[in-house]
């Protein structure tokens, strides 16, 4: 019997994670400036300011992700530091997510990809969280509809781990598209690679969980420092 094959490392992302209990006032941890969010992280991370990094966010017994830029702070009285995303209403969002849940959990990954048509067009992206059934893509271009199929291809693995196989396009949005994988197929094993590389990612990295004493649950703003100067810049039009 031949020996098993050796999967490659390819899901390294840099992943923090923090939970809301059932008190918390979600909204009061979420400043929308200009039209971005920023959350305040209250943990030592070893990420460097303006680095981009995935926060997974769980309450209610679901999980969302997102992908955002570290914005370091000063303050001595304070750990953590801020974490700055590109769009607005996560508050809702995370309400949404908690009460629809979906069959399979999503895991970061944050893996290359080049996405193929049926009919040969094809666009590199990237699949920003994925599980034994689909997948979710980011940085698109305006390229997929729901109901396209589309062959995924990982870019820099080896021949023969890098595909990921035939998938159905279920929904596509702005730059984004939610891929449902079929269950059988040449690349099912990459796919659970992926998948297993993600969760150990995920197992390793400590869940910081919502402080027991937050002012948000009297209507009050949490304790945190004053918010990053890069919060205040103007967003740039075209």
């Amino acid at each position: 019997m031949p020996p098993a094959l050796k999967m490659t490392q390819v899901v390294t992302v840099p992943l923090l994670r923090y939970r809301f209990d059932a008190t918390a006032r979600m909204d009061k941890h979420f400043h929308e400036v200009e039209g971005r969010t920023l959350f305040f992280f209250p943990a030592a991370a070893s990420h460097k300011d303006g680095s981009w990094v995935f926060v997974a966010f769980s309450s209610g017994g679901s999980c969302c992700l997102f992908r955002g830029r570290v914005r370091t702070q000063d303050s001595a009285r304070y750990v953590g530091s801020w974490v700055e995303f590109p769009i607005t209403g996560m508050a809702n969002l995370l309400k949404f997510t908690t009460q629809s849940r979906r069959g399979r959990e999503r895991l970061a990954a944050d893996v290359t990809v080049m996405v193929r048509r049926t009919d040969g067009a094809k666009a590199l992206c990237r699949i920003a969280d994925v599980s034994t059934e689909g997948a979710r893509l980011n940085g698109l271009p305006s390229l997929l509809a729901a109901g396209d199929e589309v062959t995924v291809e990982m870019i820099g693995g080896p021949r023969g781990q890098s595909d990921l196989g035939t998938a159905e396009v279920v929904w596509a949005r702005m730059q984004e598209a939610g891929l449902k994988f079929g269950k059988a197929g040449a690349g099912r094993l990459a796919l659970m690679n992926v998948v297993t590389q993600a969760e150990a990612v995920k197992s390793s990295t400590v869940e910081i969980a919502h402080g027991a004493g937050c002012g948000c649950r009297h209507n009050e703003g949490p304790t945190e420092p004053a918010l990053p100067a890069s919060a205040y810049r103007k967003t740039e039009t075209r």
